[in-house]
């Protein structure tokens, strides 16, 4: 799991084994010198954050155990590497924007999508699209289908497919997802191996079970449900770690026994 606190680091970074510290926050004068060195413009350094091993020096970072048995130093490598105390991060904001200059103006590769045996669908000449105007950037939802059968006596075979399209910035949002800001610790996220949607769960634990969820597919195309209601559902807004932010705290805002007595409709209306 990657959510390294520094805005685009994830994103920049595919390392997924890459360390991660947590902040300082039992020691309030460490703390603020966290908060100085590292950058605010799009969110403010929490409690709960954590930043990656890049955003430190090497020679502060302590990988190995050291233990002398039997007059002999041995090394052992640590499962989880730490920080030595007073330890602050570096942080070079020229050198960020740099790096995400360089990754943006990189090609993307178009995603393939995957039939359910796991084979990779063939190149088809699309033969029918949805038209959409341009001042909306969500793009256009996919099906393939096969149709068997006869009109009016004669055996026929159709394949109609409507080509699947993402939403330009669905693959940005996909790796920044953890820089999203959960209501609380029994939330969670999730993300299709197939980069095809990404999905944030609140757990009961009365119920042991998923209470509520916000689900976002590669068009952006979003549904908030509590239990087996469908609270709200639309097009994000913005593709943007902001955007869900907003809709999580919304969601977990609504109280299931009002969902249960009054209806989604009436919640929603209150809230």
């Amino acid at each position: 799991m990657r959510n390294c606190f520094v805005h685009k680091c994830d994103a920049l970074s595919k390392n997924t084994s890459r360390a991660m510290f947590v902040v300082p926050w039992k020691d309030p004068d460490l703390f603020r010198q966290w908060q100085e060195i590292l950058p605010q413009h799009h969110r403010q350094l929490k409690q709960h954050d954590r930043v990656c091993e890049k955003h430190f020096r090497e020679q502060d970072i302590v990988r190995f155990w050291q233990h002398t048995i039997n007059g002999q130093k041995e090394v052992i490598l640590r499962d989880k590497p730490t920080l030595k105390p007073r330890t602050v991060p570096v942080y070079d904001h020229q050198e960020m924007l740099a790096k995400i200059a360089e990754t943006e103006a990189q090609p993307k590769k178009p995603v393939r999508r995957k039939t359910r045996d796991g084979a990779e669908d063939p190149e088809v000449e699309p033969i029918a699209q949805v038209p959409h105007s341009s001042s909306d950037s969500s793009v256009v939802e996919s099906a393939v289908h096969k149709i068997n059968g006869s009109i009016e006596g004669h055996a026929v075979e159709h394949n109609i497919v409507i080509e699947v399209l993402a939403h330009p910035d669905f693959e940005t949002l996909f790796d920044e997802v953890y820089e999203v800001e959960l209501p609380s610790t029994l939330w969670g996220i999730h993300r299709d191996l197939d980069r095809t949607f990404i999905a944030f769960t609140e757990f009961s634990k009365d119920s042991m079970n998923v209470r509520k969820y916000l689900f976002i597919d590669q068009s952006l195309q979003y549904r908030m449900s509590v239990g087996q209601r469908t609270m709200k559902s639309g097009i994000l807004p913005a593709a943007s770690t902001e955007a869900i932010t907003e809709l999580l705290t919304k969601l977990d805002e609504i109280k299931v026994r009002k969902v249960i007595i009054k209806g989604s409709s009436s919640v929603l209306n209150e809230s």
